[in-house]
C-alpha cells in the first residue's frame, strides 16, 4: 500500500517550477553573516573576527551554489566535507531580513558516529539534501523533500506542510510562531541492513529506570497510541516493524495528517496534562489523547524480499 495524504499531494504538485538563482559570492557571504550574527547574539557569544574569517572562506561552485568546505579557514571544526546551498529570492534575507522564497541545501560527509557521540564504527558517511519553500499568499511552508542517505542503501526521507506561517516581515514572523500549524507529512525509511542505526540517532532508551530493548520500547509506544489516531491495520504494520528491531531490513512508510492543524497550544496542553498526571498519580492520563486529537496516522512496513521469505 502506497501512503499518500491528499493535502500534501495537492500542495506539492501545485508548486510552481523552482527558479533558483545563480548565487553571487557577496550574497553567500552576507547571507551567512546575517545568520551567524543572529545566532551568535541569541547565544550572547558574538565574535566579529571569527565571523569575518568564516565568511571569507565561503566560495561559489561552478554550478552557482554557495559552498563551505570542512577544514577551510574558520571551518576547522566543521564535521562535514561540504555544505552547499542556494536560494530563490535571496535579497529577501540579505536586504529585508526575512526568509527567501525557497532554499535548497546539500551536505556531504556527515559522520554518524559524531552525530551520536559514539565510539568509532564502520558506518558510512551520510549525505543530506533538503528543499524548503514558502507560499506567501497561502501562509504555507513546504518541506518539499528532506533526505538523509548513505552509499550502503539506507535512506530517510521526509516531506511536510505547515500552515499559518506568514513571513512578509519580522513582525509577521513573530506572530506566526504562535499561530503555525503542522498540517500533513510523509515519512519513508529504507534500511539495507548492513549497518545498525546507520544515521547515528541515539537509540538508547530507559523506562522506569529499567533498560529495555529497542523492540520493547517501540511496543510500549505503539500500544499507547489512541485508537482514533491509528487504525488496527497501521498499528499492526508498526508492530511488525518493531518486531524486526534493532536491525530491520525493508521500507517503512508513515503518513500523518491533522484535521485542524497541530499547533503550539495543543502541544502545550498535552504537556500540561502530562505534568498534572505525574503530580497526581490518581488523575486522568489524557495527555496522549490531547496531543493526537484530530490527527490520523497511516503506516506500512515492507520487509525486504529475502527477509519476508
Amino acid at each position: 500500500m502506497k501512503l499518500l495524504i491528499s493535502t500534501l499531494f495537492v500542495a506539492l504538485t501545485a508548486l510552481p517550477a523552482t527558479a533558483f538563482e545563480r548565487m553571487l559570492r557577496s550574497d553567500c557571504q552576507v547571507a551567512f553573516e546575517k545568520l551567524d550574527t543572529l545566532l551568535s547574539l541569541a547565544g550572547d557569544d558574538y565574535d566579529q573576527d571569527a565571523v569575518a574569517r568564516r565568511s571569507q572562506s565561503i566560495r561559489v561552485t561552478p554550478q552557482g551554489w554557495c559552498q563551505i568546505r570542512g577544514g577551510d579557514q574558520g571551518w576547522e571544526d566543521l564535521d562535514v566535507d561540504t555544505l552547499e546551498w542556494r536560494a530563490e529570492g535571496i535579497t529577501r534575507w540579505t536586504r529585508d531580513g526575512i526568509p527567501p522564497l525557497a532554499i535548497e541545501l546539500r551536505l556531504t560527509g556527515l559522520e554518524p558516529d559524531g552525530m551520536q557521540n559514539s565510539a568509532a564504527t564502520n558506518r558510512p558517511p551520510v549525505s543530506v539534501y533538503a528543499l524548503l519553500r514558502q507560499i506567501p499568499d497561502a501562509g504555507q511552508v513546504i518541506v518539499e523533500r528532506a533526505v538523509m542517505e548513505n552509499d550502503a542503501g539506507d535512506s530517510l526521507a521526509v516531506s511536510g506542510v505547515f500552515e499559518r506561517m506568514f513571513m512578509s516581515s519580522p513582525s509577521m514572523m513573530q506572530v506566526s510562531v504562535g499561530a503555525a500549524r503542522f498540517k500533513a507529512g510523509l515519512f519513508s525509511l529504507t534500511l539495507e541492513g548492513t549497518h545498525e542505526n546507520p544515521f547515528g540517532f541515539n537509540a538508547e532508551a530507559e523506562i522506569h529506570g529499567e533498560q529495555h530493548t529497542q523492540s520493547e520500547v517501540a511496543f510500549d509506544l505503539i500500544s499507547s497510541l489512541p485508537d482514533g489516531f491509528i487504525n488496527d491495520e497501521s498499528r499492526a504494520e508498526l508492530t511488525a516493524f518493531s518486531g524486526d528491531l534493532p536491525n530491520p531490513v525493508g521500507t517503512l512508510e508513515v503518513s500523518v495528517a491533522s484535521e485542524r492543524g497541530l499547533g503550539i497550544m495543543q502541544v502545550a496542553m498535552s504537556l500540561a496534562s502530562g505534568a498534572l498526571t505525574i503530580m497526581d498519580e490518581n488523575g486522568p492520563d489524557n495527555a496522549t489523547e490531547i496531543l493526537f486529537d484530530g490527527m490520523t496516522l497511516g503506516a506500512n512496513w515492507t520487509p525486504a524480499a529475502q527477509v519476508a521469505d
